[in-house]
């Protein structure tokens, strides 16, 4: 019996973009498919409205991801592939396997032999990269910053090392936190290294702007950031490196 394949798709990363930045393919693709393995069941639903609305929402069927324990599910979420029907996996924003507790499953999937299959579509991670102007050779996505203190000031000390020498830096914050980490960073990076903010993307709300350090300090018009989903570049001038 043939295996069903796992179709990595992608959702929206805010309101109103999904016209923006999916192609025909993804939907059609997504309304072909009934079996879903999801982060939050609740932005999973309105996820499958955009993706596929020819298809009732009572007709697909939902599979939680544990988010703090991914590596207890693994193969068990892949039974209807095991028998022969394609699935789909989606992320509550963006791709699905990038900074996305995903990827167990697709590891699980390759290790059943079990066919992966990536849809483009919309990560903050790529986009903010893209327009930033920054190194997009050498980079590292960071995440959350630690939130005990010390490990957080070490964090900072060692993304600027790693500025210096020529990687492009990310990280993201809790959105309620954004103006805060922002005034960190602020604090924290040399006066001549260069940060981006990137906020909303792909959004009609959609917010970049890249400069040096100094010049953010000196900045009187900075976005309002609050819940605002935004993630931070620190790099350098590519006349720089």
């Amino acid at each position: 019996m043939d295996l069903g394949a796992l179709h990595l798709l992608p959702v929206p990363l805010g309101d109103g973009s999904a016209a923006r930045v999916f192609p025909s393919e993804v939907h059609a693709t997504a309304a072909s498919l009934r079996h879903w393995i999801v982060e939050t069941p609740k932005t999973a639903r309105a996820h499958l409205k955009i993706l596929a609305p020819e298809v009732p929402v009572s007709e697909h069927q939902l599979y939680p991801l544990d988010k703090h324990h991914p590596e207890r599910q693994g193969l068990s979420m892949l039974a209807p592939c095991l028998a022969g029907t394609s699935m789909g996996l989606i992320s509550d924003a963006g791709v699905p396997g990038v900074a996305d507790p995903g990827s167990r499953i697709i590891e699980a999937a390759h290790e059943a032999g079990i066919r992966v299959i990536p849809w483009v579509g919309p990560s903050s991670i790529l986009l903010g990269l893209m327009a930033s102007g920054f190194n997009g050779q050498s980079f590292s996505f960071l995440g959350y910053l630690p939130h005990d203190g010390g490990e957080r000031k070490r964090q900072w000390s060692a993304m600027e090392r790693a500025v210096r020498q020529g990687q492009t830096q990310l990280f993201i914050e809790t959105p309620y936190r954004n103006e805060k980490v922002l005034e960190e960073a602020l604090q924290n990076l040399g006066p001549d290294l260069h940060l981006c903010v990137a906020c909303d993307l792909s959004t009609h709300t959609e917010y970049i702007k890249s400069q040096t350090v100094t010049a953010w300090r000196k900045d009187k018009n900075r976005p309002d950031l609050h819940k605002r989903p935004t993630i931070f570049l620190v790099g350098r001038s590519n006349r720089m490196l």
